[in-house]
């Protein structure tokens, strides 16, 4: 096995990348769509909050 000195990426950065950057969404516009409010999805993006099977499921929405 190949030992990497790499960090795996973080929800933040993966939920900002790979799905808000393209769609243009605002983390304001993302909150709105999820049912949440705009500080969980701020805490998400900045790595202050895990994933939990809760937001997990609303994200897979």
């Amino acid at each position: 096995m190949l030992m990497t000195k790499r960090k795996p990426a973080s929800v933040g950065e993966i939920l900002i990348e790979e799905f808000m950057e393209p769609m243009g969404l605002t983390q304001a516009a993302l909150a709105e769509a999820m049912g949440v409010q705009r500080k969980h999805v701020n805490e998400l993006c900045n790595e202050r909050r895990k994933v939990t099977a809760a937001t997990a499921l609303i994200l897979a929405r």
